[in-house]
């Protein structure tokens, strides 16, 4: 009981946001398994497949970079409501347009477009509102916590989503996802008293591009944010379509079915999860190093997946990667949230969003070609290689970055 009363799930309103979240991304686990399988299951496309994914990251390059200044504008809880709410309702169209029997993909393609936009505008808001929910010393960990039940739900979710895609239809499934993100409206409503307005922002033009710019300067003036941004942007590039290429690799590659799907993703959510348990603890001066670490964790699990002979493979080469993505994300998110001013720190996730987002929209786009051309062995192969490259040039700017700062 003093341990709970000395930790961080003391603070009720942290406790509250923590368990909504929990339970939206328990949702949005099962949609990631429950999409790539419903358009597998129309298109027996790997590149539409892709495509989708790749679709729900345009709006970062669209309205990105302004949308960090307008968070930091407005009230991030009022823009987090907004935005759940919203993604309720677009998810909930795939259900209905399977019970009516309309063209599926059409509303898919919409379905990606419109949650891909209330996404970033959430966690523009999200990003800013955790400092003002825990203390400037527990941001490391408060991360580590929310990934970690990211991580939990992406290890029950996908059973679920398998199991009930094969009983009642990935279109059916999906509509979890949409009840799910009204949990989390919920828990939002509970977070009084902690919202308010960084900036109050200029109504001319000039001085909104003003205020876009001071968000790119702060990354850039920053080395070590810039080489870290740099870092999981290359891993999201090469590993953003993981879910995606671990449903093509079983279903396609070992004529599996969709409850063997739910495990595979399921061990890389349980990887994810040891991944980011670790990486909550990792000390601040070490974060660079150990991310370096956590992609070559990953890139050893591709090389193993390029060769994999069985099942069995795919399932401890999955666990195998979520570890390296789960540490690299906590270092990640870590530096992005401490190492910036508040009142620029929207704007901040909208500058680092739009290169990392931006770089996995791209990866789904390639992933789904070359699962279209090659096959999995040879696009793990690919991805392996691409992940040491994307290693290798973060270290060499951030060594530049670091001399020329001397």
């Amino acid at each position: 009981m003093n341990w709970f009363k000395k930790s961080m799930f003391s603070n009720q309103r942290f406790l509250l946001w923590f368990c909504g979240q929990g339970i939206s991304y328990f949702g949005d686990s099962i949609a990631a398994v429950a999409i790539p399988i419903l358009v597998l299951t129309y298109t027996q496309s790997a590149f539409l497949m892709g495509l989708v994914g790749a679709l729900e990251v345009v709006p970062v390059f669209v309205i990105g970079l302004a949308a960090g200044v307008w968070v930091d504008r407005w009230s991030r809880k009022k823009v987090m409501l907004v935005s759940d709410f919203g993604r309720a309702l677009v998810m909930g169209l795939i259900p209905a347009a399977s019970l009516a029997h309309a063209p599926m993909m059409p509303v898919v393609v919409v379905v990606a477009i419109v949650s891909g936009t209330l996404a970033v505008f959430f966690g523009a808001a999200y990003t800013g509102l955790i400092r003002r929910v825990v203390g400037e010393g527990e941001l490391g960990r408060a991360n580590g916590y929310f990934e970690a039940i990211e991580s939990i739900a992406y290890g029950l979710g996908p059973l679920f989503a398998g199991v009930l895609t094969s009983k009642i239809g990935a279109s059916y499934t999906i509509g979890i996802d949409a009840l799910s993100f009204l949990f989390s409206a919920i828990s939002i409503l509970g977070l009084r008293s902690v919202d308010k307005r960084s900036t109050p922002g200029s109504k001319t033009t000039a001085g909104f591009f003003l205020e876009m710019k001071v968000g790119v300067q702060t990354v850039l003036k920053d080395s070590v944010l810039s080489a870290v941004t740099l870092l999981w942007g290359s891993n999201r590039f090469v590993f953003a379509a993981l879910i995606p290429a671990l449903t093509f690799f079983v279903l396609k590659t070992f004529h599996g079915d969709s409850f063997q799907v739910g495990v595979a993703v399921s061990l890389y959510a349980v990887g994810s999860l040891i991944g980011t348990l670790i990486g909550s603890r990792i000390p601040t001066h070490l974060g660079m190093a150990v991310g370096m670490g956590a992609q070559l964790c990953m890139f050893v699990g591709a090389v193993f997946l390029s060769i994999a002979a069985s099942i069995d493979i795919v399932f401890g080469c999955a666990a195998m990667l979520g570890v390296g993505e789960g540490l690299l994300l906590v270092i990640y998110l870590t530096y992005r949230v401490g190492r910036v001013p508040e009142e620029v720190v929207g704007r901040v996730y909208a500058v680092t969003s739009t290169a990392t987002l931006g770089m996995g929209g791209i990866g789904y786009l390639v992933v789904g070609s070359l699962l279209n051309i090659w096959g999995s062995h040879v696009t793990w192969m690919v991805l392996a290689a691409l992940s040491i490259m994307g290693a290798v040039s973060s270290y060499v700017i951030s060594k530049q970055n670091r001399a020329a700062h001397r």
